[in-house]
């Protein structure tokens, strides 16, 4: 009985695995008003916003609703990390946008209103040795005018 289980374990993961090999892309294209469609068709997408890099690796992953990114988006690096996350009001960028390297580290973060940068936050990792409270200041030099 207990074989039967491990087998049947094993074949749903199986089954799964192809099913994700075999998934099939929509191919779709952004047109001149700036609207997402599936290639060919006459009205704007709705649907999963699903993109993968040429190495299989997630790209993309949101909603498009009637033609427009829409709600909480994720965008990956090649390499599987998290690249960026926000989010999508009517098709324009929407509050907080966050920022990470290829290594998966928050690199920075970014206000959105109505598809508009409103302010930037760089985030620069530094080591303990590197931080101010840790390296005393170089002493200064005034110079008086003559």
């Amino acid at each position: 009985m207990k074989w039967i289980a491990i087998i049947a374990v094993c074949l749903a993961v199986l089954l799964y695995g192809l099913n994700a090999l075999n998934r099939t892309e929509i191919g779709l294209e952004q047109r001149e008003d700036g609207l997402y469609y599936k290639a060919g068709a006459e009205t704007a997408f709705t649907g999963d916003g699903m993109v993968y890099h040429p190495n299989k690796q997630k790209a993309q992953e949101g909603e498009i609703v009637n033609g427009k990114p829409t709600g909480p988006w994720k965008i990956w690096h090649a390499n599987g990390q998290l690249s960026w996350e926000g989010s999508y009001k009517d098709g324009k960028k929407d509050g907080v946008w966050t920022r990470h390297d290829e290594e998966g580290a928050k690199a920075a973060e970014s206000t959105w209103a109505d598809g508009v940068e409103q302010v930037v936050i760089e985030v620069k990792p530094t080591k303990p040795a590197e931080s101010p409270a840790a390296t005393p200041a170089p002493p200064t030099e005034q110079k008086q005018n003559e």
